[in-house]
């Protein structure tokens, strides 16, 4: 195995595992040379209510040569969610994305190349692309008032931190798994320690959409939570700038 790929679920709908498969199958066939033992797939069950029965992950089993499944019982948010998939990552590097992949299959062996020539996080970069035409209201301005926080207030070294793709090495991991926000922001976060390091490598990677995404806005309660966290991810931007010898 090369890579890691870690993908979280909570509540997806009917016949999820069989999409999860054909995309699956349509990345190694398209962009892995057919080979299905590269890939350690890592599928988090986010305390999902319904649809992750013992029968779709015995379809995912006989189906992924390679893929762990861990499930818990409480829904604690993608970030969470994303900090137990990346604990358990075995190869050098790993990738995560949404399980509809949002964002296309090749993104992913663009990542992997990228990571492979020496960068230490890859983000996709939503801004330059089609992504904000098909948002609804409340999530543009949500979505545009976090860059305006990354750019003016925190400087972080990327102008985009929310796309939900992103990619590491060993250094990158070490520092995804030094956050502590469980759900949406947890991205922002991430950035913001790996801008601490003054020598690591991060790389921008232009993102679309793909067609027949969906789209769907925020919840009050989940905004009032972001906004808490947002508050504390500003509290922590004074801390000071580290070297990657200082972490690995």
């Amino acid at each position: 195995m090369m890579l890691d790929l870690v993908i979280p679920f909570y509540n997806p709908k009917q016949g999820w595992e069989q999409k999860f498969v054909r995309k699956f199958t349509r990345l190694i066939d398209e962009h892995f040379g057919g080979n299905r033992n590269l890939i350690h797939v890592i599928v988090v069950n986010d305390g999902s209510r319904q649809r992750f029965s013992e029968t779709e992950m015995a379809y995912l089993r006989a189906h992924i040569p390679h893929v762990e499944i861990i499930c818990y019982p409480d829904n604690r948010g993608k970030g969470h969610a994303l900090r137990t998939g990346v604990a358990a990552a075995r190869t050098s590097y790993c990738i995560y994305s949404d399980n509809d992949f949002p964002f296309g299959l090749d993104i992913i062996s663009t990542m992997y190349q990228a990571l492979q020539e020496g960068v230490d996080i890859v983000t996709g970069r939503r801004t330059r692309g089609n992504y904000f035409s098909h948002l609804p209201l409340k999530r543009k301005i949500v979505s545009k008032g976090l860059a305006f926080v990354n750019r003016f207030l925190l400087r972080l070294p990327v102008s985009d931190t929310q796309a939900g793709i992103k990619g590491f090495n060993q250094l990158g991991k070490t520092l995804f798994l030094q956050t502590t926000t469980d759900r949406f922001l947890f991205d922002m976060e991430f950035i913001l320690l790996a801008g601490r390091i003054t020598d690591i490598r991060i790389r921008e990677i232009d993102v679309n959409i793909v067609a027949g995404t969906e789209m769907t806005n925020f919840s009050r309660k989940i905004m009032q939570q972001e906004f808490r966290n947002l508050i504390r991810i500003l509290l922590k931007k004074k801390n000071g700038k580290q070297s990657r010898k200082d972490i690995i």
